[in-house]
């Protein structure tokens, strides 16, 4: 059995549900009663335009993320996003709205989209230009338009409800638990090489600070449970990651009855184990 003292679990497997502004793109059989009974009420009364601007608004996100705009030696633009092969299913959805390839990377578990026609590379500028923040993403995506004639929009102002941060989350978050002095802490948060490219999240509260491991990076961070409570709630119907998101309320009840320090053969011992293996699915 793994190790209980210390557990951590990275953006490296995340759920697999379906967006919901999604709803109305053509998926497999096996998707489509996920798709109906979950999220058919929250879409009621939302519009295609809205849905539209969601959507955009988490692509932007994840391309700041895990993407790149990119211009090749003989010129022509393309955009490449590279996740775990877990989650491939964004991919597919991207796919579906946008056209594109996707492909297996040989020799790691990661799955590519690739898009490289000029009326898909402009359409998809459309859909993300003004939101687009990266610091890296947002000088590609200067060069793009500049390459063909197109206007670059500045980062707008994010607000709580703009959906970046659930498709930056999706690409670079982390939702993790560990053991300290017996108690499981758990937190949130996203890594980034680049101050400026994690102070977004100062919106929700949180801190940052540095971490020197890895050839040095930026973390911002939240642990306590408010705030967990509160950033789960803004961006649960969007993130991928909603399977662990939906199991945080679980996590809090478990925890309060201390269900992890009970006897191995106790009934609270056997239900911290169920959560753990359904955290880990």
């Amino acid at each position: 059995m793994e190790d209980l003292l210390k557990i951590e679990y990275t953006n490296n497997i995340s759920g697999l549900l379906l967006n919901p502004f999604m709803v109305k793109i053509t998926i497999s059989e096996s998707n489509k009663l996920v798709t109906k009974n979950r999220y058919i009420s929250y879409l009621v009364g939302t519009s295609e335009t809205t849905r539209t601007s969601r959507f955009n608004e988490w692509l932007a996100g994840l391309i700041d993320g895990d993407g790149s705009l990119l211009i090749s030696k003989k010129g022509n633009p393309s955009c490449e996003i590279t996740v775990n092969l877990y989650d491939e299913k964004m991919l597919r959805i991207i796919q579906n709205q946008l056209g594109g390839n996707i492909k297996s990377r040989s020799g790691v578990k990661a799955v590519r989209w690739r898009l490289h026609n000029n009326n898909g590379i402009i359409d998809l500028i459309q859909r993300i230009n003004g939101n687009i923040r990266n610091t890296n993403r947002l000088k590609q995506l200067h060069h793009l338009c500049s390459k063909l004639n197109l206007p670059i929009i500045n980062p707008i102002p994010l607000t709580l409800n703009n959906n970046w941060f659930a498709g930056y989350f999706d690409a670079d978050g982390t939702i993790s638990y560990s053991f300290k002095n017996n108690n499981p802490q758990l937190y949130i948060g996203v890594t980034n090489k680049l101050l400026q490219d994690v102070e977004h999240f100062n919106l929700l509260g949180g801190k940052i600070y540095y971490d020197r491991t890895q050839q040095g990076c930026y973390k911002w961070q939240i642990h306590s449970q408010e705030e967990i409570e509160k950033f789960t709630k803004l961006i649960i119907s969007f993130s991928h990651k909603s399977h662990r998101l939906k199991l945080i309320p679980q996590f809090y009840y478990l925890k309060s009855l201390k269900s992890y320090s009970y006897d191995i053969s106790s009934a609270n011992y056997k239900n911290w184990l169920k959560f753990e293996n359904k955290w880990k699915s």
